[in-house]
């Protein structure tokens, strides 16, 4: 007999959500939940079937927002408890009538360089979501800070399935015209001012000068991508970095890394973290999101203040400093995601959540 049943329902994702979402599917069909899955059309492409479309519009459009309405009440009629991943998918579900159970995942908070105009609104709603949700779960203590003495916040850290790269270290270094005497770092991100890019580039263009071998890689892509080609041109990065721009998965990458790199400005997760751990890769990361509660300083990564390029490249130097030390560092990080931060740890948390709700 099923658990229960549960429609997770997810809002216009490229990135991160939608591979927890399918992990987290995933995982709980497998402990006996009766799981549906609902968002725009694709949301989930590549990783899982998509049972339903719920065309959950990527803005605030009136005639959007209702058509999205109208095929959520169409969905719900016999499902035990939604559980909605992001600010619209919650006010969604906690918009119908009769409001069915709901646990509302926040997986980012509302940024003012990405909503604009509409971000004194949109975060008014946001400090609201655990008054109209049974359970709140942030993905990181950060997250859980911004609902500080809010009633049912539980904090759930993300996870995915684990990389698994397809072509050796060795091949994907010469892909890109590394040689094996130098030192790649990779960063994994989407071109987005939230990551702090230009940060990173500054970064390297101070360790130049100490490591004339390192080079970087940047995959992803995003309305950055023209502005952070011009600053590595100013920089004289040319020869140092390169854009490898979007790929299907990022692992291959990942595990060609002598240090993976994070120099986001804020972060719930950020699943790459997560990713670079599994693949046992050294890691240098700013101190947001659920990297404080993941990674030992000088343990399992290296963690730097936000915005600091100078710091960000005394860390990476440190790093590639001692290979030894380097590779036992990542061994550890390696380590600890899969004892305590891996898609099992994730699901068991969730279901003990549901069970609550339900209860």
């Amino acid at each position: 007999m099923a658990e229960g049943r549960v429609l997770q329902l997810l809002g216009p994702s490229t990135g991160g959500i939608r591979r927890v979402v399918a992990a987290l599917t995933t995982e709980l069909r497998g402990r006996g939940w009766d799981v549906t899955t609902a968002g725009p059309e694709g949301v989930l492409a590549g990783l899982l079937d998509q049972d339903a479309v719920v065309p959950v519009p990527a803005g605030l459009s009136p005639s959007g927002l209702r058509a999205a309405r109208r095929s959520l009440a169409s969905l719900v009629d016999g499902v035990d408890l939604v559980h909605a991943h992001g600010l619209k998918p919650g006010w969604l579900a906690a918009s119908l009538r009769p409001r069915p159970r709901l646990v509302v995942s926040v997986h980012n908070l509302v940024l003012d360089e990405a909503a604009g105009v509409s971000a004194p609104f949109l975060r008014l709603l946001e400090g609201r979501l655990p008054s109209v949700s049974n359970q709140t779960i942030a993905l990181s203590s950060e997250v859980a800070h911004r609902f500080a003495g809010a009633r049912g916040v539980v904090t759930i850290p993300p996870a995915a399935e684990p990389p698994r790269p397809g072509r050796p270290v060795a091949e994907v270094r010469a892909a890109y015209g590394v040689g094996p005497d130098e030192q790649l770092l990779v960063a994994a991100a989407r071109l987005h001012p939230q990551k702090d890019l230009p940060m990173l580039l500054d970064a390297v263009d101070r360790l130049r000068s100490r490591l004339p071998r390192v080079r970087l890689l940047v995959v992803g892509e995003g309305p950055e991508d023209a502005a952070l080609r011009a600053r590595s041109a100013e920089l004289g990065l040319e020869a140092t970095v390169t854009f490898a721009g979007p790929v299907a998965s990022a692992a291959d990458e990942l595990a060609a890394a002598d240090v993976v790199v994070i120099s986001s400005r804020w972060e719930s997760g950020p699943l790459v973290l997560f990713e670079a751990l599994q693949l046992g890769r050294p890691v240098v990361t700013t101190a947001v999101g659920a990297a404080p509660d993941v990674v030992t300083d000088g343990v399992t990564g290296r963690l730097v203040p936000v915005g600091d390029p100078a710091a960000f490249a005394d860390a990476v130097a440190d790093v590639l400093a001692d290979p030894v030390a380097a590779h036992a560092m990542g061994e550890a990080g390696r380590r600890a995601v899969d004892a305590h931060h891996g898609t099992a740890a994730m699901a068991a948390a969730t279901e003990a959540v549901y069970r609550e709700v339900l209860a």
